[in-house]
């Protein structure tokens, strides 16, 4: 749920004219989530010698958690600039 809420946060941001670095605390949260569930499964990849892959994945899920929250700050910039040329029609 706080995952919707700061993809939901950062579109509606972008909305009211927010800049483009406002999308980083989007990120922020969505990475922190992600890490989250990454230190749960450290002890099962350190039991099998696989930490290195659950490094990688922290690195590939802070790029995905900044993709989403760019792709949303540009959804809710797409909106803003829809909205204001069927305000002006």
């Amino acid at each position: 749920m706080v995952a919707y809420l700061s993809i939901l946060a950062t579109a509606v941001a972008a909305f009211f004219g927010a800049p483009v670095w406002a999308m980083l605390p989007g990120a922020a949260v969505l990475t922190a989530i992600s890490l989250r569930e990454h230190r749960q499964l450290s002890v099962r990849f350190a039991a099998i010698n696989a930490s290195h892959v659950l490094h990688m994945a922290n690195w590939q899920s802070a790029g995905h958690a900044l993709m989403a929250s760019g792709a949303a700050w540009g959804l809710g910039l797409v909106l803003r600039h829809a909205f204001y040329f069927i305000m002006s029609a």
